[in-house]
Parts: structure tokens; sequence; C-alpha cells
């Protein structure tokens, strides 16, 4: 069994890697904790895409996971374990496109291509700072965040033509991570406002109407209830647990959460019966700390961990039929490059 490590959301700190030189062949595709579960590699080394914390620079957050960072409580150089919750892929409604960021020549954009593997890709935006990004229920927008003027914002791009970028944001405020409502009228995200404090927040497009609902992170809608939202949320001791929020009624529900562990990133299956999360892990095996990726029911039982691999696993979306899984991984690579993965989903 694999021990999960006291996290925050954007932090852990890894003690002890420097007395382990500790190998792992990164190339190799899965693991025996995984057996029997198909992997499908999409996109390839040539397509470039974005090193997880790469666009992390302006947090002081280099293109490496786990980095030297002084504790300045107890002054010691330690290694700290650095991951962030902005969602890195995207699939079109109807299966056949996948988006993934791409890093060239200094920037980072949308790439689209098909979501069988092969084929060439197409460049949908053409900006400096893309971070992370979201495919509108109808198929026709993208939304993405962006690092511009020192304030990460929301803008919205056609996903079949065109350049022109609606910004939502205002230049002032830092919003992350914009997930359009199924009827495409409402932009659900949320708001940076100091260290590790997070609010949710909405977007009506018609009335240009800002709303504040409740503090929590990465809003993931519910298609049962109108006015429901799932999240993540710290707790008063730094980790991170999964809620959801009601904001009609004010009633708020907790989901998962474990004394010493963090889960992040909700992402609810087609069915509406399953949560995709990620969390921080580390193996008895390697000694290796990592992201792996992990599914809940929307009750909060059955927690089952999907992935294993010492490599990083995340940034997991749903395929529309539920029948798969996308994520983001460095497995199969030399050089702990990412790449775009399928797994199925049979649980």
């Amino acid at each position: 069994m694999r021990k999960l490590l006291l996290t925050t959301l954007l932090s852990v700190f890894v003690l002890g890697l420097q007395a382990k030189k500790i190998k792992f062949d990164y190339s190799v595709v899965f693991v025996p904790e995984e057996g029997g579960v198909k992997f499908e590699k999409i996109t390839d080394d040539a397509d470039c895409v974005a090193d997880y914390c790469a666009n992390l620079k302006s947090h002081g957050i280099n293109s490496g996971i786990v980095q030297k960072r002084k504790i300045l409580l107890t002054n010691k150089i330690v290694d700290k374990f650095d991951w962030w919750i902005l969602p890195q892929i995207g699939i079109s409604p109807d299966g056949k496109r996948i988006g993934y960021i791409n890093e060239k020549n200094g920037t980072t954009n949308i790439m689209i291509k098909s979501a069988q593997r092969g084929g060439a890709s197409v460049q949908r935006t053409f900006r400096s700072n893309i971070q992370g990004f979201s495919w509108s229920p109808d198929g026709k927008e993208l939304c993405f965040t962006e690092l511009r003027g020192g304030h990460q914002g929301l803008y919205i791009v056609s996903a079949d033509q065109g350049t022109v970028v609606k910004q939502v944001s205002n230049s002032n405020d830092n919003d992350y991570c914009g997930e359009i409502s199924k009827d495409g009228s409402t932009i659900y995200f949320h708001r940076g406002e100091g260290y590790m404090a997070y609010s949710l927040w909405s977007y009506d497009r018609k009335n240009n109407l800002f709303s504040n609902y409740s503090r929590g992170m990465t809003a993931c809608p519910s298609y049962d209830q109108k006015s429901s939202v799932y999240c993540a949320r710290f707790t008063d001791k730094g980790e991170s647990e999964i809620w959801r929020i009601n904001y009609e009624t004010g009633v708020e529900e907790f989901i998962l959460g474990q004394p010493g562990k963090s889960f992040t990133s909700p992402q609810l299956s087609p069915d509406g019966q399953w949560l995709l999360v990620v969390s921080n892990v580390t193996s008895e095996k390697e000694g290796i700390e990592n992201t792996d990726i992990f599914v809940v029911r929307t009750d909060g039982t059955q927690l089952t961990q999907l992935t294993y691999h010492p490599g990083n696993d995340l940034s997991p979306i749903w395929s529309p039929d539920g029948k798969s899984i996308f994520f983001l991984s460095q497995r199969g690579s030399i050089g702990r490059i990412y790449n775009v993965w399928r797994m199925d989903f049979n649980i």
C-alpha cells in the first residue's frame, strides 16, 4: 500500500530525498499495480506539451516539480514538492478532439488535435502565457486563464476558427479555471484573494454580473443540481478537501478529505456518479514523491487509486462517454517529459 503525504494544494515538503539515490526509467508505460489497464499515448514529444509547472514562474516556481527551497521557520534547505491545479487539457463534447497547452519560443498556447493518436495539431490561440483552459459544453468555445500585466484573468476564444478573444475578468483581479455551464449562460471560476485564499465566483454572460458564493477553488458544476458546484477547499491545516456547494440554499456538503492528505481538481463523470481527483503520494518501493489520479463516488465513498507510476499523473478529464480518462503524464518518456495519455475506466 502507498502512504499519502501530508500536502497542501500548492506545496508539499519532501524531506530526505538527497539521501536516496533513486533512479527510475520513466520510459516505462505502466507499473505492476496498473496491470490490466490499457494506456494509450495521444501526443508525442514533438508536440511540446508544456511542462505542468512551466507557467508558474511568476509564482517563483520553476519547471521542475521537485526543487530546493529554504524553510524560513527552521532556516533549513529542503526539497519542496510544487504542483498546481489549472486544467491543462480539454476534450470536445463529441470526443473527437483533444486540446493541450503547447510551449514554444517562450510562449504557451492551446493546440487542438485528434483524440486518437496521430495527426497534426492546430494552434487555436496566439497569446503569450496561457496557464490553463476548458472546453465549453456546446463545443464552440475555449475558456482559458492567461497571465497578463501581472494578473491572471479569464478569456474566451472560438474553438474552431478566428483569433478574436473576449476578456471576462477585470484586469486587476486574479481569476482562474473558468468552467462554462451546460446552458452556456454562466462561467464558474475561482478568484485569488491572498496566499492560500480563494473564493468561488460566477459570471452571468447575459447580464455581465459577477457573483461570489463561498470559499473554494476549481469549481465543477453539477449536472443534476443546477445550483450546485463541486470544489476543492483548504482546511486550517493547509490540506485540501472536496466539497459540494449549493449556492441557492447555502448548504455545503463535505465529500472527501482525510487527515494528513489532500485531494484536488474535481472532475464530474458524465453519468454524475464519480469524481476524478488528484493527490500527492509517495511510493514505498521507489521512495519517489509524485502526483497520482483517484476516483471517488459523489457521496464520498469508494475512493480508488487509478495510477501508480512514479512519474507525475495529473490534470485528468473524462471522455464524453465516461469510459476513458485523458490526463497528463511523464510516463513513457525519457527526461520526464509530459504528454497526453488515455486510460480505460472500468470500475
